[in-house]
C-alpha cells in the first residue's frame, strides 16, 4: 500500500527517511517529469550539501527562450499565451547558467535539438549510449528512486493508475534490477489529471508506487510544442519517402516537419489519389524510381492498411489513423498472427477458424483451460467462458462441450463461445508520446474501446526483437522505420545526433535500434530523411559530404536515404554505387566536388558523369514544380493546424524575413540603412505593443523597433 499524500514534503521527508544522502534519481525523458516534484526536490537539494543527487533523465523539455533581441520579444508574448500554466524545470536555466552545485550531478542521455550546444556541464555529462540501454545503464549506476508523473482513471470503484506517456524505461528499470537481484528502485508518482490516461503495460496496480501525489493544484497541461511549418523541401521528402511504404505494412516515424510531411503525402496518397498522382508525376518519382516503388512500396491507397511499431506516439500517427491508415491490427500470439498475416484466417470468427487452428496444430481437438485462455487472450472465445472438469461453460454454466471432432460440440461451442470478430487487437504500440495539445485532447477524448487500440510498452519491447521476437516478427511485416539525420557521407554513414567537434546536439535515441531491425526483419526497410544542404548564403553547406568524423548509423548498415531531389537504395551495393547514387540525390551546388573528391580516393571511376536528369537539383526546381499544386490548397505550411494567432503568424513571417536579408555583412548593411527612416503606419500598432516596442531605451532597441517595422511593410 503506497503513502498517499498532497504534499511534497512528505516526499522529501520519505527519501531522506528511505535513501539517507545518496538519492540516485531517474524521471522519464519529455512529458512524463512531474515537473512540480522535480522542482521541490532540486530546490531541497540545493540547500542541503550533505545529500548527493544524480539525476539520471533525456529531453528535458524547456520553453523556447529566443536568442536576438527580437526573437525574445516575440516568444515572450507568445509563450505568456501559449505555456501560461506550464512550470519550467528549474534546473534547466541552473545548467545553461553553469550553476547547479556541485553535490548535484544532471545527467541525460538525449537533449532537446540543440538545447544545450555550447553548454559545458551538459556537454560532459551527457552519456551516449542506445535508448534500450539506458534502463540497464541506470540500475548499474545504483539508480535508488524513479519519479514520474502518472495519469489516473476514476470512473470505477477505485482509481487505475498509468505511466501514460512514459512506461518506456520504468518497467525496464524495475525488471532489469530484479534480473541483477538489486534493491527495488523506490518509485514516486504524481497524479496529473491533465495527463491521458492510456493503456497496455502502461496500467499498474496502485501497489507498483512507494508514494503517490495527488494535489489537483500541482495538475498542469502537459508539454505541448507548437507546430513547425513544413517547408516545400520538407514536403518533397515527405512525398518521395510515401511512395516506399508497403501497405498490410508497420510504420515507424519521428517528430518534425519531415515526420509531417511523410504523414501529409500518406495520407493524400489514401484520400486523394488524382492530386497525389498528379504530385508524383510534377517531381518525376514514378518515372525515376517505378521499379523500387513497385518492389518496396506503392502509391495506391492502403487497403489493408498499416500498424505502428514506434518508441514514440506522435501525432502524425492520430492522423493517419482518423484518415483510416492506420487500422491495421495485431494480436499478442504468434502463431495465429502467422495466419492471419497469411490469410489462412481472417478477423471474422467462425467454426472454420476453430477447425483451422486445429488443422495447423496451433490448439489439439480436446479443449484444454490452457487453450481457451490462449483464445480468450486474441478474442476468439468470449471472455465470460469457464472450463472446469473437461468440458466448456457459457456465462450461465450451460455445459458447451470441449471436443471440437464432434459436431455436435463444434455446433454448441460455436453458436455460444465464439466472438463475432477477434477482439483484443492493437493498432499502435509506443513507449512514449509528446505531441500538440491537439493530439492530447485526442487521447483524452478516446472511448474506452478505442484506448484499447493504443497500447504503451517498455522501450525493451518497442525498439528490439529479444523479449517476443517471434511475436514481434509475425507483427512487424513489411515495415518502414522513418528517421531523420543530420548528414550523410558517400558511404552511406549518417550522422543524426552529434557536431565534428564532439558537441551533441540531441542524441542516439533509438534509432540506431530501428537502423539495424530494419535489417533484422524479413522485407523492413530503413528510410533516412535529411536536407540536402543547411545554412543559406557563403554559409550554405551540403548535408552529403565527403567524410565527416562522427557517425550514428555505419555504413554497414546503409539501407534507403531521401532528400527533396530523390531516393538512395543503398542496401547491398558497392561503395561505388552508393557514391553515385547519394551523388544523384545531392544539391547541384555540390555535385561536382563531391564526384572529384570520390575520383580522387579511388572510390568513383573517373569517366562517370552525373545523370542529365539530376543535374538540376535547384531549391527553385522543387519549388516551380509543386507550385501548380500549392496554388489549389496542396501541400501547405501547417496542413495540420497551427498553434500562432493571426497576429503572431505576421510577426514570425517579418522575423523571418529579417533573418533571410542578413545572410552577409553587405546586405545586414543594407538592411539598416533601408529601416533608417521607416514609420510605422497605424494597423501596425498591435503588433509592435506585442513586441514590447511602445517605447524603446538605448540604441539597440529603437534600431531593432526600426528594423521590425522595416520588415513588417515588406510582408504584411
Amino acid at each position: 500500500m503506497p503513502l498517499f499524500t498532497q504534499d511534497n514534503q512528505d516526499v522529501l521527508d520519505f527519501l531522506q527517511q528511505k535513501l539517507g544522502n545518496n538519492w540516485q534519481i531517474g524521471t522519464p525523458l519529455g512529458i512524463g517529469k512531474p515537473n512540480p516534484l522535480m522542482n521541490a526536490l532540486y530546490h531541497h537539494v540545493v540547500k542541503k550539501p550533505d545529500i548527493v543527487m544524480s539525476l539520471f533523465t533525456a529531453l528535458s523539455l524547456e520553453v523556447p527562450k529566443g536568442d536576438s533581441l527580437l526573437e525574445q520579444r516575440f516568444l515572450s508574448a507568445f509563450t505568456s499565451r501559449y505555456f501560461k500554466d506550464y512550470p519550467e524545470l528549474a534546473y534547466i536555466e541552473d545548467i545553461k547558467k553553469d550553476r547547479v552545485p556541485k553535490h548535484i550531478h544532471l545527467k541525460e542521455f538525449y537533449f532537446q535539438s540543440g538545447q544545450f550546444l555550447g553548454t559545458p556541464s551538459a556537454q560532459q555529462n551527457y552519456i551516449s549510449c542506445n535508448y534500450t540501454h539506458v534502463a540497464r545503464d541506470m540500475v548499474n549506476q545504483g539508480i535508488n528512486v524513479i519519479v514520474q508523473m502518472i495519469a489516473v482513471d476514476r470512473q470505477g470503484e477505485k482509481p487505475r493508475y498509468s505511466l501514460s506517456c512514459n512506461p518506456d524505461l520504468t518497467l525496464d528499470v524495475i525488471r532489469i534490477a530484479a534480473q541483477k537481484k538489486c534493491p527495488r528502485p523506490l518509485v514516486i508518482a504524481m497524479v496529473n489529471e491533465s495527463l491521458p490516461f492510456l493503456e497496455g503495460d502502461a496500467v499498474v496496480a496502485e501497489d507498483f508506487f512507494d508514494v503517490i501525489v495527488d494535489n489537483p493544484a500541482d495538475y498542469f497541461e502537459p508539454y505541448a510544442p507548437p507546430a513547425r511549418p513544413i517547408s516545400v523541401v520538407d514536403h518533397s521528402i515527405g512525398l518521395h519517402v510515401s511512395t516506399l511504404i508497403q501497405d498490410n505494412g508497420t510504420l515507424q516515424i519521428g517528430i518534425g516537419s519531415l515526420a509531417d510531411a511523410v504523414v501529409y503525402s500518406s495520407i493524400l496518397r489514401h484520400q486523394q489519389q488524382t492530386d497525389y498522382q498528379a504530385a508524383l508525376k510534377a517531381l518525376n518519382i514514378k518515372q525515376r524510381y517505378g521499379q523500387l516503388i513497385d518492389q518496396h512500396g506503392g502509391d495506391a491507397p492502403f487497403q489493408d492498411g498499416l500498424f505502428a511499431a514506434s518508441e514514440m506516439f506522435v501525432e502524425g500517427f492520430m492522423h493517419l489513423f482518423k484518415a483510416g491508415v492506420i487500422k491495421r491490427k495485431v494480436y499478442e500470439d504468434a502463431e495465429i498472427q502467422q495466419l492471419l498475416n497469411e490469410e489462412q484466417i481472417t478477423e471474422d470468427v467462425s467454426a472454420l477458424t476453430l477447425t483451422t487452428l486445429v488443422d495447423q496444430g496451433i490448439i489439439n481437438q480436446q479443449l484444454t483451460a490452457q487453450a481457451v485462455q490462449r483464445l480468450q487472450h486474441v478474442g476468439i472465445f468470449k471472455d465470460c467462458l469457464s472450463f472446469s472438469n473437461g468440458t466448456l461453460y457459457d456465462a450461465e454454466g450451460n455445459k458447451l462441450g470441449h471436443d471440437l471432432n464432434k459436431p455436435k460440440h463444434l455446433k454448441r461451442i460455436t453458436s455460444h463461445a465464439l466472438n463475432q470478430q477477434l477482439e483484443k487487437g492493437a493498432v499502435l504500440h509506443a513507449a512514449f508520446f509528446l505531441g500538440s495539445k491537439r493530439f492530447y485532447q485526442f487521447l483524452r477524448d478516446l472511448s474506452d474501446n478505442e484506448r484499447q487500440l493504443f497500447l504503451m510498452t517498455p522501450v525493451s519491447q518497442i525498439n528490439q526483437l529479444y523479449r517476443s521476437e517471434a511475436i514481434d516478427r509475425a507483427q512487424r511485416i513489411n515495415a518502414r522505420f522513418i528517421n531523420t539525420c543530420m548528414k550523410v557521407d558517400l558511404t552511406g554513414a549518417a550522422i543524426s545526433d552529434t557536431l565534428k567537434n564532439h558537441q551533441v546536439v540531441s542524441g542516439v535515441g533509438g534509432q540506431y535500434n530501428f537502423v539495424a531491425m530494419a535489417h533484422a526483419l524479413y522485407h523492413s526497410r530503413s528510410i533516412l530523411m535529411l536536407k540536402s544542404t543547411h545554412g543559406s548564403g557563403k554559409q550554405r553547406e551540403s548535408n552529403i559530404v565527403w567524410q565527416y568524423p562522427e557517425c550514428t548509423i555505419p555504413r554497414h548498415l546503409r539501407d534507403i536515404v531521401v532528400t527533396e531531389y530523390g531516393i538512395a537504395d543503398l542496401r547491398g551495393e558497392s561503395d561505388e554505387t552508393c557514391i553515385q547514387r547519394l551523388i544523384c540525390i545531392a544539391d547541384s551546388a555540390f555535385q561536382e566536388d563531391l564526384r572529384t573528391t570520390a575520383i580522387k580516393y579511388g572510390k568513383l571511376r573517373s569517366d562517370w558523369l552525373i545523370p542529365a536528369a539530376y543535374q538540376n537539383n535547384t531549391p527553385e526546381a522543387i519549388g516551380q514544380a509543386l507550385k501548380p499544386l500549392q496554388k489549389n490548397n496542396l501541400f501547405g505550411a501547417f496542413p495540420f493546424g497551427q498553434d500562432f494567432t493571426e497576429q503572431e503568424q505576421q510577426i514570425i513571417q517579418a522575423l523571418t524575413w529579417l533573418k533571410k536579408q542578413q545572410s552577409s555583412r553587405w546586405l545586414t548593411l543594407k538592411l539598416i540603412a533601408s529601416a533608417l527612416f521607416v514609420s510605422a503606419e497605424k494597423d501596425m500598432q498591435p503588433l509592435i505593443d506585442m513586441m514590447q516596442f511602445q517605447q524603446t531605451r538605448g540604441f539597440q532597441e529603437k534600431l531593432m523597433r526600426r528594423l521590425f517595422i522595416r520588415a513588417l511593410k515588406k510582408t504584411c
